[in-house]
């Protein structure tokens, strides 16, 4: 049996501590302290991470009340020191107090329960038993969190003999322990729970959440509390400030300027979509005008891909048309053809991957090729092709 110390003290960084065994299971080195500092994954929390005699500690875990300690050497001695990552420890602990916070207002004010609890590296989530939310329950419940955590209330653990428990406390514990641990939130919750929690509940700072989705029949909400959600308002503010300066107006504007904003963008990407495709219409018939055979073939320096590829369908479509078009820069070419009876492009493009690499892919009418070839021998190899499907281009 390992001593638990981060269940009495979750503050504390480094202590020492007897190696009682060590394992080597797969070529992996676990020791067992008499006691620890490091929490071992579990309840919804990852283990924590840090060293031990300057040795990284590479997970936890718990066995049969023995804390397992994964290492990434060996080590020789006996009595050692303990050393904890304590900034990774506290954002554990900000949400996992966090979580126990928004798990009991979303039961004080909805009667909605919690299923299940992930602390993960970016948000955390929790399972609600409920098909969906609302906005106006978000907002709800956001604001009764801000109350609690103003009020700074204090969260206290302790213990108490299992017989001495009320059943329906217990119906999340797996087995039948001598002792049982409680958290509890002054006022406001009581749970069994085995994770690392801080005392107050100001040192929470905030806690956010950031949306909610369905998850088979219930709904999984996600959120982020002290730090994680200073970053998470640091990010938004900038990203607002930096659309109030193109807007040319305070940030506080933003949302309600942005929808005639909005508006008049889709209005003016449409516009812009007519005028593409009457200009993207004409350029294809000046093309077609201009060809001296049906095989057209055009190349550009720089010309934007989806204009290519556009101009090649719409010439395809006229009929009996087989279309080559080059972006020299990109080194992009664009295979098109009326009927692949006319012109396999398929066939084409693994001619072109076969014989000089590069990368692509298509149908039989149309594809394209990223790769290089010099001029004589695409000449070469066009005759080749076009000879094979028989199209005119004399």
């Amino acid at each position: 049996m390992t001593k638990k110390i981060f269940e009495h003290d979750p503050y504390l960084k480094e202590s020492w501590a007897t190696i009682r065994d060590t394992k080597t299971v797969n070529g992996e080195t676990w020791v067992a302290l008499d006691q620890t500092i490091f929490y071992p994954e579990g309840g919804g929390q990852p283990a924590d991470l840090g060293t031990i005699d300057g040795i990284p500690v590479l997970d936890v875990q718990i066995n049969d009340n023995v804390v397992l300690h994964k290492l990434a050497n060996q080590i020789e001695k006996s009595r050692v020191k303990l050393e904890i990552d304590f900034p990774r420890r506290f954002d554990h602990m900000q949400h996992h107090t966090g979580q126990h916070l928004l798990s009991a207002v979303w039961l004080e004010f909805f009667g909605i329960r919690t299923l299940s609890f992930h602390l993960g590296k970016e948000v955390c989530t929790i399972d609600l038993q409920v098909d969906e939310l609302n906005e106006e329950q978000i907002q709800q419940v956001e604001a009764k969190l801000s109350h609690y955590i103003f009020e700074n209330r204090t969260v206290e653990n302790y213990q108490l003999p299992y017989e001495e428990i009320d059943k329906e406390k217990l119906v999340k514990l797996k087995d039948k322990p001598k002792f049982v641990r409680f958290i509890e939130i002054e006022g406001i919750d009581t749970s069994t729970c085995c994770g690392t929690h801080v005392r107050m509940l100001g040192e929470l700072g905030l806690v956010k959440i950031l949306g909610w989705e369905k998850n088979k029949q219930n709904v999984r909400l996600s959120f982020v509390c002290g730090a994680r959600a200073f970053s998470f308002f640091q990010e938004v503010y900038e990203a607002v400030r930096e659309v109030s300066k193109k807007l040319n107006i305070p940030p506080t504007l933003v949302k309600e300027r942005f929808s005639g904003f909005y508006t008049g963008h889709q209005l003016l990407k449409r516009n812009h979509q007519k005028l593409y495709e009457k200009e993207i219409h004409n350029e294809a018939a000046t093309i077609i005008s201009e060809a001296i055979n049906n095989v057209i073939e055009v190349s550009w320096e720089n010309k934007p891909l989806q204009e290519m590829k556009d101009l090649a369908k719409i010439i395809i479509e006229a009929g009996d048309k087989v279309v080559i078009f080059h972006n020299k820069s990109q080194k992009t070419w664009i295979l098109a053809a009326s009927s692949s009876k006319l012109f396999h492009v398929g066939n084409c493009l693994q001619v072109l991957k076969e014989r000089f690499g590069g990368k692509g892919g298509g149908n039989a009418v149309f594809g394209q090729w990223i790769g290089d070839v010099s001029q004589e021998t695409w000449l070469a190899i066009k005759e080749e092709l076009l000879h094979a499907t028989k199209v005119h281009h004399d």
